[in-house]
């Protein structure tokens, strides 16, 4: 299972703040947005296990963790 952690307004519009999703061969962080209905939400902050990741199609496996965050601002 991938875990999938909503931040913020992300997990105000979903309505949840974590999800489990099952990871798939060949499973992208595209995918994984698809997948929880994030795909469009722009801008958009990854982190894969506490990584910031701008790369959309790098592959995840089982057991990563994946965090969904609108842009911080801030002093």
């Amino acid at each position: 299972m991938i875990k999938v952690l909503f931040f913020g307004s992300i997990a105000d519009m979903l309505g949840q703040r974590e999800r489990l999703l099952p990871a798939g061969e060949g499973m992208t962080l595209a995918d994984v947005l698809k997948a929880v209905a994030c795909a469009d939400f722009k801008p958009l902050l990854v982190a894969v296990n506490q990584t910031q990741v701008n790369d959309m199609h790098r592959l995840v496996k089982a057991g990563d963790e994946v965090a969904l965050m609108p842009p911080f601002s801030g002093g």
